[in-house]
Protein backbone atom coordinates (compact mmCIF):
# COMPACT_ATOMS: atom_id res chain seq x y z
CA UNK A 1 0.00 0.00 0.00
CA UNK A 2 1.24 3.80 -0.80
CA UNK A 3 0.24 6.55 0.43
CA UNK A 4 0.29 9.96 -2.31
CA UNK A 5 0.21 13.07 -0.60
CA UNK A 6 -1.07 15.99 -3.18
CA UNK A 7 -0.17 19.47 -1.82
CA UNK A 8 -1.80 22.75 -3.69
CA UNK A 9 -0.76 25.74 -3.34
CA UNK A 10 -3.44 28.43 -3.93
CA UNK A 11 -3.83 32.27 -3.35
CA UNK A 12 -6.51 32.49 -0.30
CA UNK A 13 -9.24 33.80 -2.60
CA UNK A 14 -9.01 30.80 -4.46
CA UNK A 15 -8.99 28.79 -1.27
CA UNK A 16 -13.09 28.25 -0.93
CA UNK A 17 -13.40 27.54 -4.70
CA UNK A 18 -10.88 24.42 -4.94
CA UNK A 19 -12.07 22.66 -1.67
CA UNK A 20 -15.94 22.90 -3.72
CA UNK A 21 -14.28 21.05 -6.32
CA UNK A 22 -12.61 18.58 -3.90
CA UNK A 23 -15.83 16.17 -3.97
CA UNK A 24 -16.11 15.84 -8.05
CA UNK A 25 -12.05 15.62 -7.90
CA UNK A 26 -12.39 12.71 -5.43
CA UNK A 27 -14.96 11.32 -7.69
CA UNK A 28 -13.03 10.82 -10.65
CA UNK A 29 -10.16 9.83 -8.98
CA UNK A 30 -12.11 6.84 -6.91
CA UNK A 31 -13.63 5.85 -10.52
CA UNK A 32 -10.39 4.72 -11.67
CA UNK A 33 -9.37 3.22 -8.97
CA UNK A 34 -7.56 5.61 -6.33
CA UNK A 35 -9.25 5.80 -2.84
CA UNK A 36 -9.57 9.09 -1.10
CA UNK A 37 -8.44 9.24 2.85
CA UNK A 38 -9.50 12.86 2.96
CA UNK A 39 -9.14 16.27 1.83
CA UNK A 40 -7.76 18.58 4.59
CA UNK A 41 -6.73 22.27 4.61
CA UNK A 42 -3.94 24.05 5.85
CA UNK A 43 -5.28 27.73 6.37
CA UNK A 44 -1.81 28.71 7.08
CA UNK A 45 -0.50 28.23 4.58
CA UNK A 46 -3.39 28.96 2.09
CA UNK A 47 -2.52 25.24 0.89
CA UNK A 48 -5.31 22.09 0.20
CA UNK A 49 -3.65 18.75 0.65
CA UNK A 50 -5.59 15.89 -0.44
CA UNK A 51 -4.13 12.10 0.85
CA UNK A 52 -4.59 9.31 -1.78
CA UNK A 53 -4.09 5.61 -1.54
CA UNK A 54 -3.27 2.67 -3.67
CA UNK A 55 -2.38 -1.07 -3.61
CA UNK A 56 1.32 -0.22 -4.91
CA UNK A 57 3.24 2.31 -7.39
CA UNK A 58 2.59 0.63 -10.29
CA UNK A 59 -1.67 0.62 -9.53
CA UNK A 60 -1.38 3.90 -8.71
CA UNK A 61 0.56 4.42 -12.40
CA UNK A 62 -2.01 2.74 -14.04
CA UNK A 63 -4.69 4.34 -12.43
CA UNK A 64 -3.38 7.49 -13.31
CA UNK A 65 -3.17 6.93 -16.87
CA UNK A 66 -6.91 5.88 -17.12
CA UNK A 67 -7.53 9.06 -15.63
CA UNK A 68 -5.76 11.14 -17.84
CA UNK A 69 -7.75 8.97 -20.56
CA UNK A 70 -11.07 10.34 -19.16
CA UNK A 71 -11.90 13.38 -21.73
CA UNK A 72 -14.59 14.57 -18.64
CA UNK A 73 -11.00 14.68 -16.08
CA UNK A 74 -9.50 16.46 -18.59
CA UNK A 75 -12.50 18.94 -19.03
CA UNK A 76 -12.76 19.55 -15.44
CA UNK A 77 -9.03 19.47 -14.67
CA UNK A 78 -8.15 22.04 -17.17
CA UNK A 79 -10.64 24.75 -15.44
CA UNK A 80 -9.64 23.30 -11.94
CA UNK A 81 -6.36 24.24 -12.36
CA UNK A 82 -6.74 27.68 -13.29
CA UNK A 83 -7.12 28.47 -9.46
CA UNK A 84 -3.93 26.16 -8.43
CA UNK A 85 -0.35 28.09 -8.18
CA UNK A 86 1.66 24.86 -8.13
CA UNK A 87 1.27 21.36 -6.89
CA UNK A 88 3.60 19.06 -5.08
CA UNK A 89 3.17 15.45 -4.90
CA UNK A 90 4.98 13.49 -2.12
CA UNK A 91 5.03 9.23 -2.20
CA UNK A 92 4.69 7.47 0.94
CA UNK A 93 5.17 3.63 2.37
CA UNK A 94 5.38 2.20 5.29
CA UNK A 95 8.86 0.48 5.92
CA UNK A 96 7.86 -2.56 8.50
Amino acid sequence: MIRIVTRLQVKPLNRGAVMQNAPKLVGFFEKHGIRSEGVFENFHESEVVHLWSAASIAAYEEATASLRGDAAFREFAGAAAQLIESEKKEYWRAIA
